[in-house]
């Protein structure tokens, strides 16, 4: 294992940060601290880079214990590299003499520079100052001074969040050739899913500074231990129901279910993925079928947002996600069938 933290705890005053965490990162890895602004990702990473001191639990590196109640081994000590969310690049050098600063300290310092500097791609800017930079470029220069430390683990808090879509796309991808192109290991803070899933080996997900789940991608967002995980992918119908006889009624229809009691409240969160649509020529009377509000194209896919009658004639505003351009007209009548892998029931 690369890291392992055991029964962390910190506290900022009366707010617990983060509550009694415990998990490992194998070495060669990319894991995503995943959740909300507040959750405590970021006081965790300061930790683990020894930029906090540890008041309860224990951080180890490379096996070696590095930081508990009693001792805080310092940063720069650490073969820890650290991108920060505003970048923190020197203000007064050149993006390669930030780099050539970072790198300063190694044996074969100009073969390294080289080398970063090609797999960063910022040959093209490498006398400019990082104020005349985009943030795309300052993100980038953030990344090749980080790797020029060689570090064995690389810290990056919320890396792409000041930076526009197609641009952050293209920045995401090169940070996982890079990371995947050195001999070291990776944590990525972020509060957006879909880079957690492209960049990672594993999530973490935090909630309220504790981790909730932890698994590879697919089982994260096949499997999310409770709502608040599922809901992480994008928007989400939820609906309250009660267990009977093993089924659950919906707006959407009566769903088997496993492992719940008779009688026992429940959660049913329906991914708009789920939810297949046929336009139909004439009102449809039977039970799963609605009638469409609102069209919208997102390019890749359309959002229908449509009303269906539960079992006691309830209207039930219900979003549907279809792939294409799939847009029936308003007051156009549906028929609908579901795809249960993307349907979750959770005690409440």
């Amino acid at each position: 294992m690369i890291l392992d933290i055991k029964n962390l705890h910190h506290s900022f005053g009366e707010v617990n940060a983060i509550n009694k965490l415990s998990f490992s990162i194998k070495q060669n890895s990319i894991v995503s601290i995943l959740g909300p602004s507040g959750c405590g990702k970021t006081t965790l990473i300061r930790l683990i880079a020894g930029l906090e001191e540890v008041q309860t639990g224990e951080i180890f590196f490379e096996n070696k214990i590095v930081a508990n109640l009693k001792f805080n081994t310092p940063p720069e000590e650490r073969s820890i590299s650290y991108v920060f969310q505003d970048f923190a690049l020197f203000p007064h050098m050149t993006v390669k003499e930030n780099i050539s600063f970072a790198a300063s300290s190694k044996k074969n310092k100009k073969q390294l520079i080289d080398q970063v500097i090609q797999l960063a791609k910022v040959e093209k800017f490498l006398n400019k100052y990082p104020h005349t930079l985009s943030g795309g470029e300052q993100q980038r220069v953030a990344l090749a001074r980080s790797i020029a430390v060689q570090p064995r683990l690389l810290l990056l808090d919320e890396p792409f969040s000041d930076l526009d879509t197609n641009l952050k796309r293209e920045i995401i991808d090169d940070t996982l050739h890079l990371i995947n192109s050195l001999d070291s290991s990776a944590i990525v803070v972020t509060h957006n899913a879909e880079e957690a899933m492209f960049l990672s080996d594993e999530i973490i997900v935090m909630e309220k500074g504790t981790i909730v789940q932890t698994g590879k991608p697919q089982d994260i967002y096949f499997k999310p231990s409770n709502v608040y995980v599922a809901s992480l992918f994008g928007e989400v119908n939820i609906f309250e129901s009660k267990i009977q006889n093993s089924k659950c009624d919906t707006p959407l229809g009566t769903l088997d279910t496993k492992n719940f009691k008779d009688n026992q409240l429940v959660n049913v969160v329906v991914r708009p993925e789920a939810i297949k649509l046929n336009v139909e020529k004439s009102p449809v009377t039977s039970p799963n079928s609605g009638v469409v509000v609102d069209s919208k194209f997102l390019g890749n896919n359309a959002i229908i947002h449509m009303t269906v009658k539960d079992s006691i004639n309830n209207k039930h505003h219900i979003h549907s996600k279809l792939i294409g351009d799939f847009l029936p007209d308003p007051a156009s009548s549906v028929s609908y069938s579901l795809d249960h892998n993307h349907i979750f029931i959770f005690p409440r």
